[in-house]
């Protein structure tokens, strides 16, 4: 995937010292999310072993399904969050970042293959 902000906007620091002062916890969360992907039973799941988060399922099935397929699992962990308890629930919720990230990426993808072509961005 190519990136889609100005270089200045990544993060390359390796959890420590922000380099969005004032945002520490947001990046917290973010980091939670990619963890549940990379170590929870999505990648027991879904992923081969070394096998990148853009060519897993996750991201393969909204290529082939569209954009209603992570969409529509983000909103049912949004749903079964709203019933669990506090932990459960921010479970389902990092879940829920992980399909919305995937549907980005693919959007994201998209958006390049729009430009290249000489279209509309969005």
């Amino acid at each position: 995937m190519e990136k889609i902000f100005k270089e200045e906007l990544y993060c390359e620091k390796i959890c420590g010292e922000c380099v969005f002062p004032g945002y520490e916890s947001l990046c917290d969360v973010f980091s939670m999310a990619i963890a549940r992907a990379a170590t929870g039973k999505g990648k027991e799941r879904h992923a081969s072993p070394g096998e990148k988060f853009e060519d897993q399922f996750i991201c393969r099935g909204t290529r082939e399904e569209g954009h209603g397929a992570p969409r529509f699992q983000a909103i049912k962990k949004i749903t079964e969050a709203k019933r669990l308890d506090k932990d459960a629930a921010i479970k389902e919720l990092l879940d829920a970042m992980v399909y919305l990230a995937a549907d980005v990426i693919v959007l994201s993808e998209e958006l390049e293959i729009t430009k290249k072509k000489g279209g509309e961005d969005w």
